[in-house]
């Protein structure tokens, strides 16, 4: 009697991505796509932190208005030039422009008077921020091309790790090389990651004949959703009580996102005095979020999906959002008191090591969990209704939250003089409503599971 045959023992590898025969190349060119472009985002994110704050922490929420303003009207164009090109076409062109944008920035900075130095700051600091948000949807949009929704299953949680790790290494060469070429010539460095980008989208299109005459793609069947307009997004949500709980989910991480933002500005404000530095700290508590990202995605996000449900990982961000409001807010109040005015540890004073440990773990609980089942929340709705609305939360309501949020921080704090422990110690109730909005969120989730499968 034949025994049966054993099954082959699963790789370290395996256990990230079940690739089918044929796929690896695909797989592996994606994941550098991705790779390259989170390791140029986050080369670049800590000269526009550093940037930002150059005039004055108390200037910041001018500039998110202006970048709520370039959004939206960027938006329409963005959405027109999708249709009307190819993505073998579209693609290289945004990346392309992208790099002349920061040639274009770096020549004015090194070029221009000294007294434009703070508004050409301003003026990367809202345009890397729109780029950041468009870069990343031409992205996913893409991949969502190349590989069917059996395919996307499997292989894109390996992808996304490529992309954490893509975002490791633009910390920490941001942390490395700042010192020694100097904030602003990173933004050469983000050109060649940019254009690097560019050569993987080329392969991927021939491999998957994204070449294919237009005429033809055309004439073929599709489940493209109808429009993504943003404002078809909006009556999308009006209508639907479910969708107005995922925008109030969102908003209230925006809140928090943005409030914990400026807490940074302020202190690393008080506290760094150059350009450089400030920009060395940024990327140092981005390396160390992103590393811890990196871990919690490899080995914790899928068993607890799996295991405790999408709900119990959406919740992990407001319980992580409260507990970060009081851990800095008693830091900032009596941290000084207790551990002295001097550095503590890594060189850091009590008020900025705990505003980096809140950042961190709020970032690291956002990508690790809380972002994936909040993307998980739109499979229980219609692909036109999906994309729409997705659109009007990723562009409309993600802005608003940044920009109430700024605002409401300046009004408190400059406006009406409450301190910084204050105010991150206010933002504990508002986790609580965050949580109760995520629970019924979650329920109604699951509900709406159960109806489609009926």
């Amino acid at each position: 009697m034949e025994s049966e045959p054993v099954p082959p023992r699963r790789t370290f590898v395996s256990r990230l991505v079940d690739a089918r025969s044929g796929e690896g190349p695909s797989i592996a060119w994606a994941a550098a796509y991705f790779f390259l472009l989170l390791c140029a985002n986050f080369l670049l994110r800590p000269v526009r932190e550093a940037l930002g704050i150059a005039g004055g922490a108390d200037k910041l929420p001018l500039v998110w208005t202006g970048t709520l303003a370039l959004s939206l009207a960027v938006q329409p164009i963005f959405a027109t030039l999708i249709r009307k090109l190819p993505r073998r076409r579209f693609l290289p062109l945004v990346y392309h422009v992208s790099v002349l944008f920061l040639l274009a920035f770096r020549a004015a900075f090194e070029f221009g008077p000294t007294s434009w130095q703070v508004g050409i700051g301003y003026g990367f600091y809202i345009w890397f921020s729109v780029f950041n948000l468009f870069a990343l949807s031409v992205f996913w949009g893409f991949a969502a091309d190349l590989f069917r929704l059996e395919q996307a299953k499997r292989i894109f949680g390996f992808v996304s790790v490529g992309g954490t790790a893509g975002a490791v290494v633009g910390s920490a060469l941001a942390g490395a090389l700042v010192q020694r070429i100097g904030a602003l010539n990173l933004l050469f460095v983000g050109c060649v990651l940019l254009e690097l980008a560019v050569v993987c989208v080329h392969v991927l299109a021939r491999r998957h004949g994204v070449d294919t005459p237009r005429e033809i793609v055309q004439s073929a069947p599709t489940n493209a959703p109808r429009s993504t307009s943003m404002w078809r997004g909006l009556a999308y949500v009006m209508r639907s009580p479910y969708l107005q709980g995922i925008c109030a989910f969102t908003f209230f991480y925006t809140l928090f996102k943005t409030i914990l933002y400026y807490q940074t500005g302020h202190l690393v404000e008080a506290a760094i005095d150059t350009r450089n530095e400030r920009t060395a700290y940024y990327a140092n508590v981005d390396l160390v979020a992103n590393l811890l990202t990196l871990f919690l995605q490899i080995f914790v996000t899928g068993h607890m999906i799996r295991r405790l449900g999408v709900t119990f990982a959406l919740l992990t961000q407001p319980v992580v959002g409260g507990i970060v409001c009081i851990g800095l807010g008693l830091m900032i109040w009596r941290g000084s008191a207790v551990l002295g005015d001097g550095p503590i540890a890594f060189g850091l004073t009590a008020e900025l090591l705990g505003v980096a440990l809140a950042s961190i773990l709020f970032s690291a609980s956002n990508f690790a969990t809380a972002k994936p089942a909040r993307e998980s929340l739109y499979t229980v709705v219609e692909r036109d209704v999906k994309y729409a609305s997705k659109n009007f939360v990723d562009t409309f309501v993600y802005r608003a939250g940044d920009l109430i949020g700024a605002w409401s921080f300046s009004g408190l704090h400059k406006g009406l003089g409450i301190g910084l422990a204050a105010i991150a110690l206010g933002g504990a109730p508002l986790a609580v409503a965050w949580l109760g909005v995520g629970i019924l969120l979650g329920r109604a989730q699951a509900r709406l599971a159960r109806e489609s499968d009926l």
